[in-house]
């Protein structure tokens, strides 16, 4: 097996990725919908952003994976991010560099990929965008030139930092270490630790603009039932994955979402003007969730929801006082 190859300007790459907010950053639908499109049109079981980092890829965004990581060492990615070049295997078993790669022996058990780099500067390559399935596949020119559009989609995403404010600075004073820590790693939503600290940043800048901020709690009711309609409990990562890209989407493009528990997550939103607020909390807290199958069954999960304001709680209100009268309201002992 070829391990990855570390480039000769790796240490500036990962600078340039660091910078740019690349990695460890909460998931977003802006990248999700450029990975679920990739799947769709090569109709591949599996679609990834990644972003190489020093020790391991991080996935950006993933269509078809429980994991949010893979090493670096043993990653396909990390070859395109060290060739800046495309990367495309019909039949890994029929190629000496990857026919004995622990991802092709074990799951996810790749047998075709391919992968296309992602250029944040000249030269610099975050990482890729791919495509990978699980049996032998021909990609044609067509599919090489789609894919190529894709990957210019994504980079050109990769190179804008579309986080609110309030984001950016904090992932900014975090080191690596933290960032993790600051992440749920099955969903790619903020852990409740690293929304804690979102949410007194984000009472701090709305005191200073005068902007309006709202924390709407998000229950989602009926997983269980759905797990059973499915008949195979295993599937809830996927499940939930899917759900919770919905809930992303649902996210005003300044907005945060964190996960709480199991079934439980909070978005984060502020606005500049009351109208605003109350459209985006409407939205969040609109109808139930339609998660449509590979086998053509759909299953819908309802979503209960709660919302506080920081203008009920006075002037005076800090981000521990609204936290503290979310959780009364929903009955909550979320530390």
């Amino acid at each position: 097996m070829r391990f990855a190859p570390i480039p000769d300007n790796e240490s500036i790459r990962l600078a340039a990725v660091r910078a740019a907010v690349c990695s460890y950053a909460p998931r977003e639908e802006r990248f999700d919908r450029i990975t679920r499109t990739a799947k769709r049109l090569f109709e591949t079981p599996i679609a990834l952003i990644t972003i190489v980092e020093e020790d391991e890829q991080w996935f950006r965004s993933v269509q078809g994976l429980d994991v949010p990581h893979t090493p670096r060492d043993i990653s396909f990615c990390g070859h395109v991010a060290a060739s800046c070049l495309p990367l495309v295997i019909q039949d890994v078993l029929t190629d000496p560099d990857f026919a004995d790669n622990p991802l092709v022996t074990g799951p996810p058990r790749i047998r075709s990929y391919m992968g296309w780099p992602l250029e944040i500067a000249p030269g610099l390559v975050a990482g890729s965008l791919c495509v990978i399935d699980t049996v032998p596949r021909t990609f044609d020119n067509d599919d090489m030139f789609a894919m190529r559009d894709l990957a210019r989609m994504a980079e050109a995403e990769l190179r804008v930092v579309a986080l609110s404010s309030v984001q950016k600075s904090l992932l900014m004073r975090l080191d690596l270490a933290q960032r993790r820590q600051s992440l749920d790693a099955a969903t790619g939503c903020w852990s409740l630790r690293g929304f804690r600290e979102l949410l007194g940043l984000a009472v701090q800048q709305a005191r200073e603009d005068l902007s309006q901020l709202g924390l709407c709690h998000l229950r989602l009711v009926g997983m269980d039932d759905a797990l059973v309609d499915l008949g195979d409990p295993s599937k809830r990562p996927a499940l939930l994955s899917r759900v919770v890209q919905q809930l992303r989407d649902r996210l005003p493009l300044a907005g945060a979402l964190a996960r709480l528990g199991e079934n439980d997550f909070c978005a984060l939103v502020p606005t500049p003007t009351v109208q605003g607020l109350d459209h985006a909390l409407n939205g969040l807290s609109g109808p139930g969730i339609l998660v449509e199958l590979v086998d053509g069954r759909a299953l819908k999960v309802r979503v209960k929801a709660e919302v506080i304001r920081l203008t009920e709680l006075g002037d005076t209100a800090t981000a521990s006082s609204l936290w503290a009268t979310l959780l009364g309201r929903i009955g909550g002992a979320t530390n």
